[in-house]
């Protein structure tokens, strides 16, 4: 004898899992074109093709930004600085092929950052 399960009605819907009111691939159109929102404090480094491949993180503006990721990543890799003439960090390279778990930690707070 088969069980009957009656679906779940709409009121048993968290609200956080409503998606209704959502636009489907609304930032999709983006990513293949490199067509990102600029972020303040970064610049892209690009291959011989124009495809982004790392970025340069501006010291000065970002390093509790920084810092605060670290906190958050087990067993983080090693990170090249640039310095300046003094000998004083001015930017942290972040190439996207060894870097993407923090890379992505960042991107998404900055982002968050622009649409408040």
């Amino acid at each position: 004898m088969s069980k009957i399960v009656s679906s779940p009605q709409d009121s048993e819907m968290l609200d956080e899992y409503d998606f209704s009111q959502g636009i489907r691939g609304k930032y999709f159109s983006r990513y293949p074109n490199n067509n990102l929102p600029s972020l303040r404090g970064i610049r892209y480094l690009t291959d011989g093709q124009g495809r982004k491949t790392a970025a340069l993180l501006d010291w000065q503006e970002h390093r509790q930004l920084w810092e605060q990721t670290l906190e958050t990543i087990n067993n983080p890799p090693e990170f090249s600085f640039l310095v300046n003439p003094d000998g004083v960090k001015a930017a942290v390279f972040i190439d996207f092929k060894n870097h993407l778990e923090i890379w992505r930690i960042i991107y998404d707070r900055l982002v968050l950052e622009l649409e408040e």
